[in-house]
């Protein structure tokens, strides 16, 4: 499976991408960049304006949190900060034995960075 995101910005959709979590771009032009990571696998940018978008689809993002599993959220989240990323959610311990941070892209997506955690409440569930 290949995730695309609509985005009305391609160069910060794919820095976000690129700078965080060191994808590198296997394609780019004036609207759709693919890129690729051995950690993460692929992801795609089509500018949501486009000819090949039909025209019903090109609204705003909602609804979609695309996930990154990493070791440690930390030195992710530092790196956030310094690249001066919308963050919607700081570093946070989930119930469910994850740790994450939540980023907002231009394109309305929510981007998760997630690591697990050994800690698993047993009252949740």
């Amino acid at each position: 499976m290949l995730t695309n995101i609509l985005t009305d910005n391609l160069t910060s959709t794919r820095d976000l991408f690129v700078n965080l979590l060191g994808f590198s771009i296997e394609y780019e032009s004036d609207w759709f960049i693919s890129m690729s990571s051995e950690k993460h696998g692929q992801v795609s940018a089509f500018l949501r304006t486009s000819e090949f978008i039909p025209d019903a689809y090109q609204k705003p993002c909602q609804g979609l949190i695309i996930t990154c599993i990493v070791e440690d959220v930390e030195p992710y989240y530092l790196k956030a900060l310094k690249l001066e990323l919308n963050i919607a959610e700081p570093p946070r311990d989930l119930p469910y034995g994850q740790r994450r941070f939540l980023i907002k892209d231009e394109s309305g997506a929510l981007l998760d960075i997630s690591a697990p955690t050994a800690l698993l409440d047993p009252n949740y569930g």
